[in-house]
């Protein structure tokens, strides 16, 4: 009867398992838009910019004295196309690739010895 019981109790517990809405996964990329994800890549400290909608442009200006940008990350859209990702961009103007407006960049910069 003990046997009985248990074998119900976890076949009740199973079915209350399957029932609960499965977790959903973030999207693939998703980790990117996040300024502490290439900060731990090592490219600096990082900024992030977010905007309203109809903004198609970013211009990057003159670094600080003493600083060098070491990344741009311009995301619009979604997907895995989402993030233009360009490495030691100089000071101004960027689109996405896509011609999307843009939802967001990223900017890092690190310290340079001139």
């Amino acid at each position: 009867m003990k046997k009985t019981l248990a074998a119900l109790g976890v076949a009740g517990l199973a079915v209350v398992g399957l029932a609960a809405p499965a977790q959903a996964a973030p999207p693939p990329h998703a980790e990117m838009n996040h300024e502490s994800y290439w900060e731990n890549l090592g490219y600096g400290d990082c900024e992030k910019m977010e905007f309203d909608d109809g903004v198609g442009s970013f211009t990057l200006p003159e670094p600080p004295a003493g600083q060098q940008y070491t990344l741009l990350v311009l995301k619009a859209g979604s997907g895995a196309g989402a993030n233009d990702v360009i490495p030691w961009p100089a000071p101004g103007t960027y689109w996405h690739s896509s011609d999307k407006d843009l939802s967001h960049v990223i900017y890092c910069m690190d310290g340079y010895v001139s």
